[in-house]
C-alpha cells in the first residue's frame, strides 16, 4: 500500500471513533477537515472487508502515484513507435501489462505531458483565402 499523507490522519480518526469518541473529539484528534457524514462513510467503508482499502484512498481510478517513472517511461516508448494507439487501448495494456486502472483523461495527460499525443484526424489545414471573379476559393 502507498503511504498517503491523510491515510494515518485517516486511521487515527477509524480507531478513534472505534474506541467511542464522537466523530467531533475523532476529527479534531486526528486535525482532518471532514464533515460528520464523511466520517461515518469511513467508518462503514473501515468495517467491509472488501472495501477497507477505499477509506484509505489506496486505490483511486486516475490518480499520479499509479502512473509511476517505469510506466510513464513505457507508455511514452509505446507512443512514440505508434502515436495513432488509441489510449482506450493503453488503458487496457496498463491494466493487463502493470495491473494499474487509469482513466483515459490520466493517460491523456500524460500523453500531453511528454508530447507523445494522438494527432488529430484528417482535417486539411486552410492557409488562406483567396477571391477568384467574386467567389471565395480556399487554398491549401
Amino acid at each position: 500500500m502507498k503511504d498517503r499523507p491523510d491515510r494515518t490522519a485517516r486511521l487515527q480518526l477509524i480507531e478513534s471513533m472505534f474506541a467511542g469518541h464522537s466523530w467531533q473529539a475523532a476529527v479534531a484528534q486526528s486535525q482532518l477537515k471532514i464533515s460528520r457524514s464523511t466520517a461515518y462513510r469511513l467508518i462503514q467503508l473501515a468495517r467491509n472487508e472488501e472495501k477497507a482499502a477505499s477509506a484509505f484512498l489506496d486505490d483511486r481510478h486516475g490518480h499520479s502515484y499509479k502512473i509511476t517513472k517505469p510506466v510513464q517511461m513505457w507508455l511514452v516508448e509505446i507512443c512514440t513507435k505508434d502515436p495513432q494507439i488509441p489510449s482506450s487501448q493503453l488503458q487496457v495494456e496498463l491494466k493487463t501489462t502493470f495491473g494499474t486502472e487509469v482513466s483515459i483523461g490520466h493517460i491523456n495527460r500524460i500523453r500531453a505531458q511528454y508530447g507523445v499525443t494522438k494527432p488529430g484526424r484528417g482535417r486539411v489545414r486552410i492557409s488562406a483565402k483567396k477571391r477568384l471573379n467574386g467567389k471565395l476559393h480556399w487554398s491549401k
